[in-house]
């Protein structure tokens, strides 16, 4: 299997990511609520509107925010159910043909505040961000971004000088840790990011599989978003 890694950049909407996730979650704007409209925001928060965009497309990915007829953005009520079962990598172990190429960017830098509280992080920590590019030939079927705090690289002996440390960090141990997952799977449609990703048109179906993957002292260790090209994915669990 091919692996391609290279350092990126941190998003240019993490930062107004985070001031709305932390907005929301502190009860400036009340679930079951309407946001203010995207000129609004732009000029609350000193962000242009496609940076705007960009974040509010994420918060409705991670369960945060929905768009709803007639009522514009509305705050989702927040609530959490668990799922279990042991799975391996759902980038490769569901795909309908394999895999034979992956190609990796990362990141180190602070937590997003949602990923500081889901994996119980504090401010000073640490994660390796991670955006996996899944090939079939020289189609890019699949996408999956993944959050790992760097305190774990000891715990699972990670050698990160090695060429292919990320690469199998990201595409296999942290699966094999797990011991069991909260999940969700939701139908999205692709936004600039994920479409410039997989090189498909945005508003292209995707399925999106969100975890938080946990050890055998029910601690979380790792956030991961898989997003699947449909035609070429089939998810299927035992549990």
């Amino acid at each position: 299997m091919q692996k391609r890694l290279a350092h990126s950049k941190i998003p240019t909407y993490v930062g107004i990511y985070n001031s709305l996730y932390a907005d929301i979650t502190s009860g400036v704007y009340p679930e079951n609520e309407s946001l203010p409209g995207e000129v609004a925001l732009a000029e609350k928060y000193n962000v242009s509107r496609n940076t705007l965009r960009q974040a509010l497309a994420i918060l409705c990915e991670d369960g945060l925010i929905v768009r709803a007829q007639g009522r514009g953005t509305i705050v989702a009520p927040r609530k959490e159910t668990p799922i279990g079962g042991k799975l391996l990598n759902p980038m490769t172990h569901f795909a309908k043909e394999k895999v034979d190429s992956v190609e990796i960017q990362y990141n180190y830098g602070p937590p997003t505040d949602i990923a500081r509280v889901n994996l119980k992080l504090e401010k000073g920590d640490l994660v390796l961000a991670s955006d996996a590019l899944y090939h079939q030939n020289e189609t890019i079927i699949g996408y999956s971004f993944t959050q790992i705090p760097t305190a774990l690289f000891n715990e699972l002996d990670v050698d990160i000088t090695r060429e292919d440390a990320v690469e199998q960090l990201v595409t296999q141990l942290i699966f094999e840790h797990a011991q069991f997952w909260h999940a969700t799977v939701k139908l999205v449609y692709a936004n600039e990011m994920e479409a410039s990703h997989l090189q498909i048109p945005e508003g292209t179906p995707l399925l999106l599989l969100e975890a938080l993957l946990y050890d055998g002292g029910c601690a979380p260790f790792a956030r991961a978003k898989f997003y699947f090209r449909p035609e070429y994915y089939r998810l299927q669990f035992k549990l």
